[in-house]
């Protein structure tokens, strides 16, 4: 799915970083964060909309901070994502004006079951849906005038992980008496894993089994979002987001786990239902072990919601690996990092730390049109150092392939993929594990983008040759089959090659270093 287009109405693939909690409105942070995308071969920023500053007094509305951010990404020729933090940003509605603040009996907290207010504002509450619908579509609108033909601003994300923080449930009354109704039409059929209950009945309860609280929130703050969201797509027909804070943590249990109405993995199927005018719920990515991260992109990449991950850590090996599995598996179609400014020292350079996941980034933009082009295809494969791995065998129609990563291999030399291991400037590839994406763009024709990593092409024989073994052992076939070896770049949709490998630097494996990219045709007449 071509989610994201530019103002020509091309597919782009939104790579890149997102700012500090504080930075809009900043001028020099903004500066260190547009160079920190920079730096990581980026396209996006991802930027802070605020309830508190835009609607300081009620009804009065100022967007000069948004004009800024707006007119600065363009000069950059960065894409811009607008994040509104209005009602809730990760449970808590400190974002929300004072006016809103200072009047709690129209903008009513949610309760706990002690009957005691807890740091969230209940979704279930009149008066605080209309204000902020109110501000969001405000926003549309100005969007709209100011930025409608130019397109800078690709998408908003509405609130910012919301969900109920430190209870289950809203205990108010008020709420209490909506949940002694039955379950909305909108949600027939819809059921949960792990409810204990056969589905069908009509009260939260007897539906959602133990999971009646989480599922009764989850309605509540989906249909929240879906009433902001229609009223703001009405004004200006931009793509919608919802972030989410996981549920797959700890024992996931809401309330304890993670706040209680967010659309974590199990109550996905709630919001589809509920909140049809968000185009995507997008999975908060701070998960570094490879089966845990496996497991929640696997849940949000769904036929109806593609999956974008809109923050990831900015710095760390597991990121960096994560990263491409999310892009070569699950179709991802776009990704930040979070804390943009936090990439750089303080004199613009990257930190070690970030730099693999920049490498990762570059190697991913690099080849955007291809995944563009090939999303789903089974034709992108992710290469990728598990630990104790020195390499990865993967076997296609037409090819052995075996990758090999540098970092576990030693005797290095100072020709092709074997590094100088006393170079000081090659220390950073003696520890780093490999990753690469590798695309199969024709029979013969593979992109291999990526950092730690030589790759060997072996041609797999005929079914009907009678004596294929001198084919598969001939190094005709295997490391010097190539027609050529380009190292390049995409501009738009078309490739530009900036050197031609050949001799020691393509003779032995074909390899990447630190996020490049090389074009590999091979022969297919040896």
């Amino acid at each position: 799915m071509d989610f994201f287009r530019d103002r020509d109405g091309r597919a782009i693939l939104p790579l890149g970083l997102q700012t500090h909690n504080s930075s809009t409105g900043d001028p020099e942070m903004l500066t260190r964060e547009i160079a920190a995308v920079k730096a990581f071969g980026g396209n996006l920023l991802e930027a802070p909309v605020y309830w508190c500053q835009v609607e300081a007094a009620e009804g009065r509305f100022d967007f000069t901070d948004v004009d800024d951010l707006i007119r600065r990404c363009r000069e950059s020729g960065l894409h811009l994502i607008l994040l509104w933090f209005g009602v809730n940003k990760n449970g808590h509605p400190t974002y929300a004006p004072e006016w809103v603040k200072a009047h709690p009996e129209t903008y009513r907290m949610a309760r706990g079951r002690d009957g005691g207010y807890v740091m969230s504002l209940s979704p279930l509450c009149r008066a605080t849906l209309e204000a902020d619908k109110r501000a969001v579509t405000a926003l549309m609108a100005h969007l709209r005038e100011t930025d409608g033909d130019a397109r800078t601003v690709l998408a908003l994300q509405i609130e910012n992980e919301i969900g109920l923080a430190n209870t289950d449930m809203d205990y108010d009354e008020a709420a209490m008496a909506v949940y002694r109704q039955d379950v909305p039409g909108c949600l027939d059929g819809v059921t949960l894993e792990d409810c204990g209950v056969v589905p069908g009945g009509t009260t939260w309860r007897s539906r959602f089994g133990r999971h009646a609280h989480e599922a009764f929130m989850a309605w509540a703050h989906a249909a929240f979002v879906e009433e902001i969201a229609a009223a703001a797509k009405a004004v200006c027909d931009l793509p919608l987001l919802l972030n989410v804070m996981l549920g797959e943590q700890g024992y996931e249990e809401a309330g304890a786990c993670y706040n209680s109405g967010a659309a974590v993995g199990r109550v996905l199927d709630i919001y589809k239902a509920a909140a049809k005018h968000i185009d995507l719920l997008c999975p908060d990515m701070y998960v570094p072990d490879r089966e845990r991260y496996r497991r929640v992109v696997g849940r949000y990449a769904r036929e109806d919601n593609p999956l974008f991950i809109p923050e990831s850590p900015v710095s760390g090996e597991a990121n960096a690996m994560n990263m491409m599995e999310a892009f070569a598996d699950f179709g991802c179609i776009g990704m930040a990092c979070f804390g943009a400014a936090s990439a750089l020292d303080t004199e613009g350079r990257l930190l070690p730390g970030s730099q693999e996941i920049a490498w990762s980034m570059r190697a991913v933009a690099n080849v955007a049109p291809l995944l563009i082009r090939y999303r789903g295809t089974g034709r992108v494969h992710a290469l990728t150092q598990q630990e104790f791995m020195d390499k990865q065998y993967l076997r296609l129609e037409g090819y052995h392939i075996e990758a090999r990563f540098m970092s576990a291999i030693g005797g290095w030399q100072s020709v092709g993929s074997r590094l100088n291991r006393r170079d000081p400037a090659n220390a950073d590839l003696l520890t780093t594990r490999g990753r690469a994406l590798l695309i199969q763009t024709g029979e013969h024709e593979f992109f291999l983008s990526g950092a730690g990593v030589k790759v060997d092409f072996r041609r797999r024989p005929d079914p009907l040759l009678e004596d294929s073994y001198p084919q598969l052992v001939s190094r005709a076939n295997g490391t010097l089959n190539f027609l050529s070896v380009e190292e390049g770049r995409f501009e738009g949709d078309e490739w530009v090659c900036d050197r031609r490998r050949n001799g020691d630097e393509a003779n032995f494996e074909l390899f990447v270093h630190r996020g490049e990219t090389v074009r590999i045709r091979l022969n297919p007449y040896q």
